[in-house]
């Protein structure tokens, strides 16, 4: 074979060089499609919702994650990004759901026709269970309701959670005709339910100490309920004050 027969090989070694010897280019991953991550199709929002709360039993709002909400709802955190943007917005649809069971449990109660006492002892009881369940509400409520105003929907949900507790507070004093009550401001009596029933749980150190460390707080919860309720139907002045002569 002559050295010009050579050189057809020669010119397709230059265009094309040793396959073995070429790099390797990776395939660009695609691009993920926009919409719900590919992930459990069993949970949804509300699922996603009921994992935040359980989370939040052994964490501060601070202190949470998104990574450990997904880890306990069993999704990647890109689907909770995907209902709520981001921890914040999640947070208040947290505050939202837990204030919408806490005024429907106490509804049926508030617009019933049951005698006045029991409906305060009903509502009373339904605050504080509330905050037993979920320690960090106040918090939420602090934080996520109280101190940001509207969403960035627009929506005013301290407004929205204020009208429906205010109707709750309202039924309780109209719904019972047949026993009459000194005309009061609903709305101070509002806070004051609320007030009430807060600090009974986070006083915890506060009533081992006023009780002795063997008081059981299950125990003072029922009492303090009834406590409650005898205060605001009667206060803290006699039925009968004597007069002077007596």
């Amino acid at each position: 074979m002559s050295v010009h027969d050579d050189l057809p090989c020669k010119a397709f070694l230059r265009v094309n060089p040793d396959p073995m010897s070429r790099s390797v280019t990776k395939a660009k991953p695609a691009p993920r499609p926009k919409g719900r991550p590919e992930t459990n199709e069993t949970v949804g929002r509300e699922a996603l919702l009921d994992a935040a709360i359980e989370e939040l039993r052994v964490s501060t709002p601070e202190t949470l994650t998104l990574v450990a909400v997904a880890a306990r709802a069993g999704v990647h955190p890109a689907l909770i990004r995907y209902y709520f943007g981001n921890k914040d917005k999640m947070l208040r649809e947290v505050v939202r759901r837990l204030v919408d069971d806490m005024q429907e449990a106490a509804r049926a109660t508030m617009e019933s026709d049951a005698p006045i006492e029991a409906k305060l002892r009903d509502r009373i009881g339904t605050l504080i269970q509330q905050i037993q369940d979920n320690p960090h509400f106040h918090r939420l409520i602090l934080d996520k309701i109280y101190s940001q105003g509207k969403d960035d929907k627009g929506e005013d949900l301290l407004g929205v959670i204020a009208s429906r507790g205010m109707r709750l507070t309202v039924a309780l004093l109209h719904d019972q005709p047949s026993q009459p009550l000194r005309r009061i401001d609903p709305r101070f009596l509002h806070v004051a339910l609320i007030g009430l029933s807060e600090f009974f749980v986070s006083a915890a150190p506060l009533l081992r100490e006023l009780f002795g460390e063997g008081a059981e707080l299950e125990d003072l919860r029922s009492r303090y309920i009834s406590f409650v309720t005898d205060l605001v139907l009667h206060g803290i002045t006699a039925d009968s004050p004597k007069s002077a002569n007596d």
